[in-house]
């Protein structure tokens, strides 16, 4: 009874601690149970992703000056008095990165973003578009990620980028990114969803391949 009671044990421990990377080992002899570690052997990859994010504080912000308006001006009024602003769409942040996988706990690449905030302005009597007034943001930031769970098919993982921002509201700027909780799922192609701060949104979700250096 105590040697079942025993494998019964390892069995349970075995399904419950893989995903932990541990080896549960029974000894018979000793009818003792012994559970080892393993590290697992880093194999550097790559990975591409395609995400896209809600409109942020930040990215609002660069591309037409925290929602206020232009400053008055006398010129512009009277060449516009015939005209009148529709209201203005937010597209979303649009971001597409690389990363190279150099440990289990780190990887760099850089991450490109784009936003932009349609808007047109509109005959006062036949409501037509005369033209567009839109917004825009570009983003370019270098990108370190730190892993602190790292599975076959799953990663959890924080990460900052720090770059060069354009807004049609500041010109280009120096600017950073955050991502404050990140998680991936899959293996080969994957999704992840990120909660961060900054141009490419407080919430972002997409999708992703990624593959061993030297494979394809």
């Amino acid at each position: 009874m105590r040697k079942l009671l025993c494998v019964v044990c390892a069995l349970w421990l075995v399904g419950t601690l893989s995903a932990q990377e541990r080896r549960v080992e029974y000894d018979e002899k000793n009818n003792t149970v012994k559970i080892t570690r393993i590290i697992p052997q880093h194999v550097p990859k790559h990975d591409f992703r395609l995400g896209v994010g809600t409109p942020s504080v930040a990215s609002i912000a660069v591309m037409d000056g925290w929602g206020d308006d232009l400053e008055f001006d006398l010129r512009d009024e009277m060449a516009n008095a015939d005209t009148y602003l529709s209201d203005q769409r937010f597209t979303g942040a649009y971001s597409l990165s690389y990363t190279y996988h150099a440990k289990r706990w780190l990887q760099w690449g850089g991450t490109v973003g784009f936003a932009a905030a349609v808007r047109s302005r509109l005959a006062n009597d036949t409501g037509e578009k005369v033209r567009s007034a839109n917004q825009y943001m570009v983003a370019v930031m270098p990108t370190v990620r730190f892993v602190y769970l790292n599975r076959e098919k799953v990663q959890l993982y924080s990460s900052i980028s720090l770059g060069a921002l354009y807004g049609t509201a500041t010109g280009w700027m120096p600017w950073g990114d955050l991502t404050l909780f990140g998680c991936s799922f899959g293996r080969r192609l994957f999704g992840f969803a990120e909660l961060g701060t900054g141009p490419f949104g407080w919430g972002r979700a997409g999708i992703g391949y990624r593959f061993e250096a030297g494979k394809k």
